[in-house]
């Protein structure tokens, strides 16, 4: 066989494996993309048969001060409970014990009652990415990551620490939809001081705890936590986790902080930044994906 002819093949060979890998990431992204389509939709049809309710400040009378404060900053009297939720954000975010930033943008799903979220994200390291999906539904928590869009590398469901560290999440992101902190059944607020109060949400076996910060405008500035876990080491670990937010606008009649720093802090003390950015969009009740 002469050269012509060998470096034919070689260069056939070279193309076919090029176009193989191109198919794989194409088929891979696509099923990703599938996915995260028929969790977002599932979270819609949940929120479409939730029971309207309306907001009343008599709701509020037996919190604690702050709270109280808050809620009459917050959420106007008479306004219909926040049932779905769609968001946009931009920021950075990092892994545990890195250094480099990740750019970062999301569209992130919430539903009230019960308690859901999607969390569809993309993050680019250069001169990789990755898709990112979280969830939370019925009570569990997962994880799925694609590299290059088509190559996963992470695929965890229903793992105890990951079911309450992703419902933890959720109560952090419903400062952004304020009707879901309200009391109830599975709402329980109790008093610290003037500025600073805990609170307890639970869904089915998972409970996250927070103790949130208040101004005497009464925005909520800081909430923190020590029920988050977090892979370190090569191991879920507990940690704990503080939250700033800022920059309060109103958005359809409901006033939530567009600026935001949370950190984590690791079992050896260690303070470390994560996760900053802020909201591009936020939209209420309009059921439907982006």
């Amino acid at each position: 066989m002469n050269k012509k002819r060998l470096l034919k093949f070689a260069l056939l060979g070279i193309a076919l494996i090029v176009f193989g890998i191109f198919l794989f990431i194409m088929i891979g992204s696509y099923s990703m993309n599938r996915m995260v389509e028929s969790e977002i939709l599932e979270l819609i049809s949940t929120a479409q048969n939730t029971q309207p309710k309306i907001y009343s400040t008599n709701d509020i009378e037996n919190l604690p001060a702050p709270v109280r404060r808050y809620f009459r900053y917050a959420l106007k009297n008479g306004q219909e409970h926040i049932r779905f939720v769609r968001m946009k954000t931009v920021g950075k975010f990092r892994r545990p014990g890195q250094k480099q930033w990740m750019e970062t943008s999301t569209c992130q799903y919430f539903t009230s009652n019960p308690p859901g979220m999607i969390f569809d994200a993309v993050m680019k390291q250069r001169p990789l990415w990755f898709d990112v999906r979280d969830k939370y539904r019925q009570g569990k928590g997962g994880m799925f990551v694609n590299l290059l869009s088509g190559f996963n590398v992470v695929n965890v469901d229903d793992i105890q620490e990951l079911n309450e560290t992703t419902f933890l999440r959720w109560v952090g992101e419903a400062v952004m939809f304020p009707t879901a902190l309200l009391p109830g059944e599975n709402i329980k607020w109790k008093s610290i001081d003037m500025n600073s109060a805990e609170l307890t949400v639970t869904d089915g076996t998972n409970a996250g705890t927070y103790k949130f910060y208040f101004n005497d405008t009464g925005e909520i500035v800081k909430y923190e936590s020590d029920n988050r876990y977090d892979k370190i080491d090569g191991k879920l670990q507990k940690v704990g986790s503080i939250a700033v937010r800022s920059h309060y606008r109103e958005f359809n009649g409901v006033k939530i902080p567009t600026q935001f720093l949370i950190a984590r802090i690791l079992p050896n003390g260690e303070y470390e930044e994560f996760w900053k950015g802020e909201i591009t969009d936020i939209g209420y009740d309009i059921l439907k994906m982006y």
